[in-house]
């Protein structure tokens, strides 16, 4: 038997799981989605589905949050800033 293993980018987590691995909450994920920061997969019953990319990605945002990097600021890091302005 072959052990199936998830790439980088296979969207497996949902948002709950998600949330608690990056110490964020559920609300937090999506108003970064709703500017931008992330863009997730949808299930075909329209669930958010999360990468381990995605989930690295909220990390790292967490991360410069706590050290209060505004969050323009984060997203010309990440190259998502022109996803914000639209």
């Amino acid at each position: 038997m072959v052990a199936e293993h998830s790439s980088w980018e296979d969207p497996i987590y949902t948002i709950g799981v998600v949330a608690r691995l990056a110490g964020l909450t559920a609300r937090q994920i999506r108003y970064y989605e709703s500017v931008g920061i992330v863009s997730p997969a949808r299930s075909q019953g329209n669930q958010r589905l999360y990468s381990k990319a995605h989930l690295a990605l909220l990390k790292e945002v967490r991360a410069l949050r706590e050290e209060d990097v505004p969050l323009e600021a984060i997203s010309k890091l990440l190259g998502t800033e022109e996803r914000m302005t639209e």
